[in-house]
């Protein structure tokens, strides 16, 4: 999506509770791709730098302003209840998409999903899985209803995948993500922000040496794009020449040297 909004091709790009200017590993995709968008609509609930790159930016409601229901990674669904009321003018997501279906000319749309149970009901009429997660079936269950796919299907073929060469002098970058990281959603919660603490980019012990550096110390790390200076911290659980980074979080910044286009990123580990 991002590579044809950053072509041109993309009339309208709609952000739902997206930041791919913090999302994206790949910062210099996530800029091209919001400048070539010719209009943006950011839903979202708080102010984020995608945000200010949009056009129209309609405010919705946080966790615990909102009821519904959610599915964990278990594919459990279970019933959120609204705790407070939304600040200023900030509405539930499906209740912003429903009034712009009703402006784009579905007015049947609008009149069917005129409540957040009818919502519910029209998911386990229609998404494969959720037919038991009916308003009754998720208020009866308080472990939550385990959404369960049809068991039809057919193998998926995974093909031959090619390795990018590397030579010998150059890290090749290995990026993973926390499950708590700095999305805005945990940035702005006190309770939640120290749940993501900073990280270092990680190297085999042994190849501390090899850059001549000590556990701990700044580095510059050099890509084809650009360098940026990141701690650096020893993993005896990293292959040697390898350069494993968290993803979003503060100390490992990689963003502006990745390229999701490339089939691997290679980089250059210096001292400072």
């Amino acid at each position: 999506m991002l590579a044809d909004a950053a072509e041109g091709r993309v009339d309208c790009l709609v952000l739902l509770g997206a930041d791919p200017l913090a999302d994206c590993p790949d910062a210099d995709l996530a800029r091209r791709g919001l400048a070539g968008a010719r209009s943006i609509i950011a839903v979202d609930t708080f102010r984020t730098g995608s945000t200010e790159q949009a056009d129209v930016v309609l405010a919705a409601a946080a966790f615990g302003e909102k009821a519904g229901t959610t599915t964990n990674l278990e594919g459990r669904v279970s019933g959120v209840a609204r705790k407070v009321t939304p600040a200023g003018t900030s509405r539930p997501d499906w209740m912003i998409a429903v009034e712009l279906a009703d402006l784009l000319g579905h007015q049947d749309v609008a009149a069917e999903l005129s409540s957040v149970d009818a919502v519910t009901t029209a998911i386990a009429a229609t998404v494969p899985g959720y037919a038991a997660a009916t308003v009754l079936g998720v208020a009866a269950d308080r472990d939550g209803v385990l959404a369960v796919p049809p068991g039809s299907g057919a193998p998926l073929e995974a093909g031959n995948v090619t390795v990018a060469d590397r030579n010998r002098y150059d890290y090749r970058v290995v990026m993973s993500r926390r499950l708590y990281d700095r999305a805005a959603g945990t940035a702005m919660s006190p309770s939640l922000a120290p749940l993501a603490p900073s990280s270092a980019a990680r190297v085999n012990p042994l190849d501390l040496d090899r850059i001549g550096v000590a556990d701990g110390a700044e580095v510059q790390v050099i890509g084809t794009r650009g360098a940026v200076v990141l701690p650096l911290a020893a993993d005896s659980a990293v292959p040697r020449g390898t350069l494993a980074v968290t993803f979003n979080v503060a100390g490992s910044a990689l963003a502006d040297i990745i390229d999701a286009t490339a089939p691997a990123t290679d980089v250059r580990v210096e001292r400072l």
